[in-house]
């Protein structure tokens, strides 16, 4: 079995007969993995842009007009067909390729394929610590020591988890265990070694370590203005986390905010000493920046443009924050989906996307949905803040980090952490209407009124969910709320016999279930 060599601990007994070779001393790690499971980041179906994708770099793609690029976690031999895929330069003047590492869990390469640790509890969830760049760092090559132990332990073979289907709620997927042989193993730090020491001298490799669905830590705003700021603009960035989505999204729009920036400015610059037209340099900026894009029939929904309570806050606090949004949410919308843009997921649409499917999830799920919903919200706050910040000290190079700029409007942080759980989490038919209902229902022939109730229950929450685009999310949510009123207009002699057929027979309480069994009552009394 072909190995990478694992770094050790100091004071490791060398082989009798071997040659001593210098080897990397580790610090200790800031936890212990040697319980957690190894689980693939691969899984069916997870390339979803279409046809034309790079073997092993699934969901690879291109923002329009940037050197900005995004990819879910390559293959080994992925990672040199995305390389591939980008300008080098010349031998005398190289194109520098910085490439985004955007997780914080440690990423092992088994036969070149990626692998993360799992909590043996927590499966479905990745690794979330509060530590430093080079604690992940070094906890990455502990974790492939840890992989190299276990391999060697039994002849090579090691155990990998999967999920059988990818489903986005964690709650609604199952784990599959099975066996590989393990040829080769090794960190992504050594992957990222070999790709500049065969071919891709000018690549660097830069860690920003966000938790999954997660609003980024405010230091990691900076840790990409940090690697970006001396760059010339010209100078490409990859950004790449498990699936390519959410993490790898966020950083390609802070990417590309800062880029934008520089660009703008040594135009005006150029515009203010003369060596270019001011008229010339409004017109590029323009064109290239402020072009209008595709528009959908959803695009005056006031949720989708991102309208919530919390963001409206902002918006009247920071006056600033205005010009801060509308920067954003353009570059939100061409690093997301088609039309406007060439990825998968849009930053500031997801939110409401997921309260819709929150609307129409049972119970138990919904939990998860709203924590995503909350985490995006903060999120969406944070890119705003950011757009701020950036429009403010961008032009002049960035002297203040982002970090500073919120301690300078501390108030921000306490106006997400109050305001983000500021959204309508249940919807009812409006109760002027229910009186209509109810008067259906309490009525002595209310069986004879019941295809008039069908209909009335129908019309209510249809006008109730007007807001949703047609689809499958609209006519689940319009079921269920038709089934909540429903139950909720019961008389209780009738609602209490309704719940017994329910408890007997196990079912739901979907409309057409109830609406059947509010049919069926009296008829055995009369039987």
């Amino acid at each position: 079995m072909s190995e990478e060599k694992p770094e050790v601990a100091e004071g490791s007994p060398v082989p009798e007969g071997e040659e001593q070779i210098e080897e990397e001393v580790l610090t200790p790690a800031c936890i212990d993995l040697t319980e957690y499971k190894l689980k693939i980041d691969h899984f069916d179906q997870m390339h979803v842009l279409g046809e034309d994708k790079v073997e092993g770099a699934q969901n690879f793609r291109q923002v329009a007009g940037f050197p900005v690029f995004g990819t879910a976690q390559p293959t080994e031999e992925g990672f040199i067909k995305a390389m591939e895929k980008l300008p080098k330069g010349t031998d005398e003047q190289p194109i520098t390729t910085i490439w985004y590492n955007m997780r914080q869990e440690p990423v092992i390469y088994v036969n070149g394929t990626p692998y993360a640790p799992r909590n043996p509890d927590k499966m479905h969830e990745n690794l979330e610590l509060n530590e430093s760049v080079s604690e992940f760092d070094n906890l990455q090559k502990h974790f492939a020591n840890i992989i190299q132990e276990r391999a060697d332990k039994d002849e090579g073979n090691l155990k990998i988890h999967k999920d059988s289907t990818f489903t986005e709620n964690p709650m609604e997927r199952e784990d599959v265990e099975a066996t590989v042989k393990a040829e080769s193993i090794k960190g992504l730090h050594s992957v990222y070694s070999s790709l500049k020491e065969n071919g891709f001298p000018a690549l660097r490799p830069v860690r920003v370590p966000v938790v999954e669905e997660r609003a980024p830590a405010e230091h990691c705003f900076d840790i990409l203005v940090d690697s970006l700021k001396e760059e010339p603009a010209a100078t490409q960035c990859v950004f790449s986390c498990q699936m390519g989505r959410g993490r790898t999204t966020l950083g390609m729009i802070i990417a590309c905010l800062v880029k934008e920036i520089q660009i703008s400015t040594e135009l005006r610059r150029m515009g203010e000493i003369g060596l270019v037209p001011q008229n010339t340099v409004d017109d590029i900026i323009k064109q290239k920046f402020e072009a209008p894009l595709p528009r959908t029939q959803d695009d005056d929904d006031p949720f989708i443009k991102g309208e919530f309570d919390v963001i409206k806050e902002l918006l009247e606090k920071v006056p600033e924050a205005k010009e801060g949004k509308r920067k954003v949410d353009r570059v939100i919308d061409i690093c997301g989906p088609a039309p406007k843009g060439s990825g998968l997921q849009n930053l500031r649409e997801c939110i409401i996307e997921t309260k819709w499917k929150y609307d129409v999830a049972p119970e138990e799920k919904q939990v998860v949905w709203k924590q995503m919903i909350l985490n995006f919200m903060e999120r969406y706050f944070y890119l705003i803040c950011f757009a701020t910040y950036a429009q403010e000290h961008g032009p002049t190079g960035f002297q203040v980090s982002f970090v500073q700029w919120m301690d300078q409007h501390k108030e921000l942080r306490t106006m997400i952490e109050e305001g983000k759980d500021k959204l309508e989490w249940y919807r009812q038919v409006d109760p002027a209407k229910l009186n209509t209902l109810k008067e259906l229902i309490n009525a002595p022939n209310y069986k004879e009124n019941m295809a008039t109730l069908i209909r009335t229950i129908y019309e209510f929450a249809f006008l109730t969910y007007a807001d949703l685009p047609r689809g499958p999310i609209k006519n689940n949510s319009m079921r269920k709320l038709a089934a909540k009123t429903l139950l909720e207009i019961l008389p209780p002699d009738i609602a209490a016999n309704v719940q017994k057929k329910l408890d007997e027979q196990s079912a739901s309480p979907d409309f057409v279930t109830l609406v059947g069994l509010v049919s069926y009552y009296g008829q055995e009394q009369e039987a």
